[in-house]
């Protein structure tokens, strides 16, 4: 189960995309959270250098950081956080 402390993980959302398991949210900011290990992934965006994001309570695997992109319209995502939603939003609490 996920800490209530994960509201502090939370700064400005920029968009809405799609996650590994639905929904996500992209962020310019992320606390609370450790990285793993870069690695390159094919996503539906594109070939991406990716570090899974974890929660340093805990270390559930939250999402993803978006170290690069190698194409050009997808520059804007880099060093920027992916959270999904199934992973921080808990209903009825």
């Amino acid at each position: 189960m996920i800490s209530r402390n994960l509201s502090n993980v939370l700064f400005s959302i920029i968009l809405f995309l799609q996650g590994r398991n639905g929904r996500a949210f992209l962020f310019s900011h992320a606390m609370n959270i450790t990285l793993g290990p870069k690695e390159d992934r094919h996503l539906l965006s594109g070939l991406h250098t990716v570090a899974d994001i974890y929660c340093a309570d805990c270390h559930q695997v939250l999402g993803w950081k978006y170290e690069r992109a190698y194409e050009v319209s997808q520059k804007y995502k880099e060093g920027k956080f992916i959270l999904e939603k199934a992973k921080i939003v808990k209903e009825d609490w």
